[in-house]
């Protein structure tokens, strides 16, 4: 080990314990224990790793042989027996139970299994077949089976726009806020059009969405393989890739922030490799995709870029991923098209900033994360395991290292710096608290953890025995199953259940506020769910209720409430209503014109 590299373990074997408790007794002497609760899936792993890794190198063991033995094929047909048999639960089920989760926790388990046996006889590209398989089961489940998914509701108005293209052959020009995004509009309406019809836009736009995402995953084994050049470690970082909550939800967030993070990754593999003309031209377009697909990406992209850039010159290496070349041209490319969208993208982006930083008045404050701490934390589940194998990867690193010349070293570095901008723990808090919000950083940093936690696990599996594996499967089994079920991903039927909204409407909700609009002049008052489609999809004229008023529904011409959403979750007005809190008496006053067991109508 080198003095550098054992100044860099010994201190961060001593600060990681010490930083947990210290956020864990911060917040208990302020007399905020719903705030030490939530802090435990942070605390926990800055406690444990330490404790692991001088454990294991202590007791480490060469003997790994185990691993291979079993035949990978026996695993493949294990993997599509399971796979056939969720495709038809989701088909039959009105709403993905519960063991349908546990049935992806078991594909994503044979898939680790297939992982570790590379070194033995299944091949990178079977692998990920498995991995990529898994992931699209995990997305289309949700977009195509429910009747529009809309996440936070931003991807209304890009459906809407996109219809726009298919009937006019044109952009639309009405909605200024969205026109930097045309690029991704005209892609989702050209495959529509090469689909002949087949499928539905919104459709369309979330087959193409998960199509790239999985794309994504043999990207992330190229780039893992160039900066860790081990097989096993690449295929590692893929099933964490495919377990980060973040890259499961873009994948069915068919937006254009969607495609920018698997360009993102693009382009770190487009730097990673020696450079050539081939290779500085397409870093060029992957560049030029980022700021034309989804521009205020840029900011955030640049910002990693240059904290790269800056962690590798700290260090000394010689070989680097990130070069002068790279960060003068993202500023260049950037700075063009800028002027080129004029004072409108420099509002924007200035908008955007401040949105990001300081949040909006439009943003609601996770109240679970002050009233059920418990809840939010049974949700960060995956994000706790996750953040283990990165602190693993890199303690391991340093403490096994010789030099600190190499690739990986600034990747975990600087994925260990950026923790508390990846992970929704601390930006979270610091949102319900003074209402900043830095977690856009999260969507482009997902390889960061993967490849970091990939060689957490890697670590493990070279210097552990078979109690050691056989915990790891059991570990990777709770992965596999939190990532997949959590409230972030799965608002259909999460495990644990968060008073937040859900993330798409039914075929039957949609018909109604079809039926409703047909019928109905004067301005309608809804949550913001409902007013968001109505308004994009059939320019109709809707506000969200203002829980502020003390008449509720005095001022609106019809009030429509969404029922059916409402047995589950609060609804979404100014602020989160639940079924009990609304003034029902109000509602009496007024006529029930409609009523499709799902939504009603007050006139």
């Amino acid at each position: 080990m080198s003095r550098r590299t054992a100044v860099l373990y010994a201190s961060a074997i001593v600060a990681l314990p010490i930083a947990a408790i210290i956020g864990i007794a911060a917040p208990l002497w302020l007399g905020l224990t719903n705030l030490a609760i939530l802090g435990l899936y942070f605390a926990i792993p800055m406690l444990v790793s330490p404790v692991i890794v001088r454990r294991v190198w202590t007791d480490r063991t060469r003997s790994h042989s185990f691993i291979t033995f079993v035949d990978w094929r026996a695993l493949s047909i294990l993997f599509h027996v399971v796979l056939s048999v969720l495709v038809l639960v989701v088909a039959v089920s009105d709403v993905r139970p519960t063991t349908f989760f546990l049935g992806i926790g078991v594909l994503y388990t044979l898939c680790f299994l297939l992982a570790v046996s590379v070194d033995g006889n299944a091949s990178q590209s079977v692998v990920l077949y498995h991995i990529v398989i898994a992931l699209l089961l995990v997305i289309f489940s949700v977009t195509l089976k429910y009747g529009f998914f809309v996440g936070r509701t931003d991807l209304s108005t890009h459906i809407a726009l996109t219809n726009e293209v298919i009937k006019t052959g044109s952009s639309p020009t009405q909605v200024p806020e969205y026109e930097p995004f045309t690029l991704w509009h005209t892609l989702t309406a050209a495959t529509y059009q090469v689909f002949g019809g087949w499928l539905t836009p919104h459709a369309t736009m979330y087959l193409v969405s998960g199509l790239v995402f999985g794309a994504g995953v043999p990207t992330m084994y190229s780039f893992s393989r160039r900066v860790y050049p081990n097989k096993r470690v690449g295929l590692l970082s893929c099933l964490l890739l495919i377990s980060f909550p973040l890259y499961i939800f873009y994948g069915m967030y068919s937006i254009p922030r969607s495609i920018t993070s698997v360009l993102f990754l693009g382009l770190l593999l487009a730097i990673v490799t020696p450079p050539s003309p081939r290779t500085k031209a397409l870093s060029l377009l992957f560049l030029i995709g980022i700021t034309v697909y989804h521009t205020v990406s840029i900011p955030f992209v640049l910002v990693i870029l240059l904290l790269l850039f800056v962690t590798e010159r700290l260090l000394g290496r010689r070989a680097r991923i990130v070069d002068s070349f790279v960060l003068t041209s993202a500023v260049l490319i950037t700075s063009i098209y800028w002027l080129y969208r004029a004072e409108f993208i420099i509002t924007r982006i200035a908008g955007a900033i401040v949105t990001s930083f300081f949040g909006t008045a439009e943003e609601t404050a996770p109240s679970s994360v002050l009233t059920e701490p418990w809840v939010e934390l049974a949700n960060y589940a995956q994000y706790a395991l996750l953040l283990g194998f990165v602190l693993l990867g890199v303690l391991f690193w340093l403490r096994s290292t010789r030099t600190h010349d190499s690739t990986f070293v600034a990747v975990g570095l600087l994925t260990v710096l950026m923790v508390p901008l990846i992970f929704p723990g601390p930006t979270l808090l610091l949102d319900s608290l003074v209402g900043v919000n830095v977690g856009r950083f999260g969507h482009y940093s997902f390889m960061l953890v993967s490849i970091t936690g990939a060689v957490g696990l890697h670590y493990l599996l070279k210097l552990g025995g078979f109690r050691t594996f056989v915990v790891l499967l059991v570990v990777i089994s709770c992965l596999s199953v939190t990532a997949v079920s959590n409230d972030f991903v799965a608002t259909d039927n999460p495990m644990v259940e968060r008073p937040f909204y859900t993330y798409y409407l039914t075929d039957q909700e949609r018909q109604s506020f079809e039926t409703i609009d047909d019928h109905q002049t004067g301005e309608i008052g809804a949550d913001r769910v409902t007013c968001r489609y109505l308004r994009e999809m059939h320019s109709s004229e809707c506000a969200r209720i203002d829980v502020a008023d003390d008449n509720l529904f005095d001022g609106y011409d019809g009030v429509i409430i969404r029922e059916g959403e409402l047995t589950r979750r609060p609804l979404q007005f100014t602020e989160y209503v639940y079924a009990d809190e609304l003034p029902w008496e109000e509602l009496d006053d007024r006529n029930r014109v409609y009523d499709s067991g799902s939504v009603s109508f007050y006139a």
